[in-house]
């Protein structure tokens, strides 16, 4: 099962930097965070509603130039989450979807140069996950699943920063979770790991309707290390490492057979904290912070977020 963190962030189309004629940046579908491959039951239901602050204040090109003079990107994104389990065959899957909503905030620009934008929703997650592995007696899990993000989203094709680059993505995650030291029940270091891979279909009407958007696949890594501090109301605190591979993004000219690399990339290095805790037995509030220490062919991202859980 995959928590979101950051959902989305700006896809932008335009000529406004002399490293590409045309760019375009997008974020993953989904984004696991600490605990999300820890089993959960069947027939449980899960209504979660997320805020994230984010503030890039650096451009970094697909060969590290750090574009910082005047490059910003400032937004805030709320994500609504319904989650429900069942019983099947013994094992517990669950089927997911998720709206995200986008609004940018300020100017946007890059080098000084301000990008043309809309805010709005962004595209929907449907999707589906299992726990092969669910035994929470010894601590270990074992997570598999699955998203369809369809191309339905507020995109403006004449936009250059947008809520989502409207294409077609598939997406498969594995994750596992291990108690290494101490009772399940009680405080406990534990590792987690997650593997996530993204496919792409394409957007014709990129680059308002002068393009066609390709973004190769992307693979992202996630490591997280949780203690749990106070097992009475389940307060832990984790930090972890993510590391994302791939996704070069180019634009398939139509007036002419020129292909143009943007120069974007789904390539980035990032720190996480997070501490997490129930308020009442079927409330939880989490929060995270992000940081970015390397990015290519993208912003380099700043971001706090905060998530409400409610069990039924």
């Amino acid at each position: 099962m995959s928590n979101m963190s950051k959902l989305t962030r700006a896809c932008l189309f335009g000529g406004v930097l002399a490293i590409s004629g045309a760019f375009a940046h997008q974020a993953m579908a989904s984004d696991p965070l600490a605990g999300d491959a820890i089993g959960l039951p069947p027939n449980i239901s899960i209504a979660l509603l997320y805020n994230q602050f984010s503030s890039d204040d650096a451009f970094t090109t697909s060969g590290g130039t750090k574009l910082n003079s005047h490059s910003t990107l400032t937004d805030d994104v709320t994500i609504a989450r319904f989650v429900h389990t069942f019983d099947v065959g013994g094992y517990t899957v669950g089927v997911q979807a998720v709206e995200p909503y986008v609004a940018f905030l300020g100017t946007a620009k890059v080098e000084g140069a301000p990008l043309t934008k809309n805010s709005g929703f962004a595209q929907p997650l449907l999707g589906v996950f299992t726990f092969p592995i669910n035994n929470d007696a010894a601590g270990e899990s074992l997570a598999i699943g699955g998203w369809i993000i369809p191309p339905v989203s507020s995109y403006n094709a004449s936009k250059e920063v947008t809520p989502s680059p409207n294409v077609t993505t598939w997406e498969a995650d594995i994750g596992f979770h291990q108690i290494l030291l101490g009772d399940p029940k009680g405080q406990n270091l534990s590792l987690e790991g997650w593997d996530n891979f993204y496919s792409y279909g394409i957007n014709k009407n990129a680059a308002g309707g002068a393009a066609t958007y390709h973004e190769e696949p992307t693979d992202e890594v996630r490591a997280y290390a949780s203690y749990v501090i106070n097992p009475a109301v389940g307060g832990y605190v984790a930090a972890g490492l993510f590391q994302s591979f791939g996704g070069k993004q180019t634009l398939d000219l139509h007036a002419a057979p020129v292909v143009i690399d943007t120069g974007n990339r789904t390539n980035e290095t990032q720190l996480r904290f997070f501490y997490g805790q129930f308020v009442t037995p079927t409330l939880q509030l989490m929060g995270i912070g992000e940081y970015d220490v390397e990015a290519h062919g993208g912003f380099l991202n700043r971001s706090l977020q905060i998530r409400i859980a409610k069990f039924f």
